[in-house]
């Protein structure tokens, strides 16, 4: 746990805490509305122990908004990095989305091999795209057309119903 959440978690439970002891309620008081154990109460106003039920229950139980604890920005900075490849996938993956869902792209059918140079990638990822263009497919996005050995990838089509005719 980062020195940023360990104080927010304690800042929390010094807040219920003084709310607790403003109305008067001992800890068996709280357990006895929240089924939360006296123990648990303990730990979780000395900043450990807070699962999000647990909160809810305290806010529900002590008639505090839950809006009262984030008044503040939070900043994000997670403790831990996303190695390259996933960082590669995301950005693929918004390029594609970027294509299929808010471009014209697809309007016209296309290869993998013009998707690959559409977005400047190297044509040895043809086989991940073809996956990735499958399952466009799959979602209903894409459609695709077998074309001797390569497929053809189209946006789908919004409309399937005919025009009745005349007669």
């Amino acid at each position: 746990m980062t020195d940023d959440n360990k104080h927010r978690l304690e800042w929390i439970g010094l807040r219920f805490r003084t709310k607790r002891n403003e109305l008067y309620y001992s800890l068996r008081d709280v357990s006895n509305l929240t089924g939360i154990s006296t123990g648990t109460l303990n730990g979780i106003e000395k900043g450990r122990d807070l699962t999000m039920t647990n909160f809810l229950l305290l806010c529900h139980s002590l008639e505090i908004q839950p809006k009262v604890f984030f008044q503040d920005d939070i900043t994000f900075n997670p403790p831990y990095s996303l190695s390259p490849d996933v960082q590669e996938r995301i950005s693929i993956n918004k390029k594609l989305d970027q294509l299929v869902y808010h471009s014209n792209f697809f309007h016209r059918p296309k290869r993998v091999a013009e998707v690959l140079n559409e977005l400047e990638i190297d044509k040895s990822q043809s086989n991940k795209f073809s996956v990735y263009l499958s399952a466009y497919c799959e979602e209903g996005a894409l459609a695709f057309e077998q074309q001797g050995n390569y497929k053809e990838y189209r946006k789908k089509s919004d409309t399937t119903s005919k025009i009745p005719e005349n007669g």
